[in-house]
């Protein structure tokens, strides 16, 4: 049986084959737009530093490998290893308040620094700040809604951000039988904002490829 997915972010080649071997159509359609910011700024060599996206990883301008780094896993982490394979990554999490809570259970951080875009999140921050750990934050990146009017009826929609899940929701509204599958759980948040519809998350990794996988399993046990 031939499923339909619309997918609101760019997917690798590769995925989108492997895909449509297991009769998967993905359309592909963007609804944020991703602009480099050229901010000004200079950071230590030991500094302890905060990635939440792959897309603040992509657009740092210099990533040091003494740096201490805690990081989202899936894509971020995995931007960060491309960038720099010898980076120091103290801690992973699946999500921003368990990332703040490994960063407090050190127990001697009372500096970080947060590279992020203009609409970031406040869990993290504020955590840190309860502990009184001093929150640098530069911003590396801005994004804008595209918001884009989808006329097919899909039997799944992969979403990626809670601006990603806004922007479609501006000028879209889903049949109830579209199955949303969210990379993770505070996608998943905003989704239930929005729709009543059946939300999947990703069970432990926020990328791309575990949200395919994801897709696959249940379709294939659905049919």
């Amino acid at each position: 049986m031939q499923v339909s997915i619309l997918s609101t972010k760019e997917l690798p080649l590769s995925l989108l084959a492997a895909a449509a071997e297991q009769g998967m159509d993905i359309t592909v359609a963007q609804f944020i737009h991703i602009q480099p910011v050229a901010a000004t700024y200079s950071i230590p060599e030991n500094s302890v530093v905060i990635f939440t996206s792959a897309n603040a990883v992509n657009n740092v301008r210099l990533i040091y490998p003494t740096w201490q780094i805690f990081c989202l896993g899936g894509a971020t982490l995995e931007a960060l290893l491309a960038r720099r394979p010898d980076a120091q990554v103290t801690a992973t999490a699946s999500n921003a308040a368990t990332l703040a809570a490994h960063i407090i259970e050190q127990g001697n951080i009372s500096n970080v620094v947060f590279f992020c875009g203009n609409i970031r999140r406040n869990e993290l921050p504020d955590l840190l700040h309860q502990h009184h750990i001093t929150v640098q934050e530069i911003v590396v990146y801005e994004t804008t809604a595209i918001p884009a009017v989808t006329t097919n009826n899909y039997d799944g929609i992969f979403f990626f951000s809670p601006s990603g899940v806004r922007s479609y929701f501006t000028v879209n509204t889903l049949p109830a039988n579209t199955v949303c599958f969210a990379i993770g759980n505070t996608t998943a948040g905003t989704l239930k904002e929005y729709t009543t519809n059946k939300i999947i998350t990703n069970p432990d990794v926020p990328s791309a490829t575990q949200m395919l996988q994801t897709a696959i399993s249940y379709f294939n046990n659905i049919n």
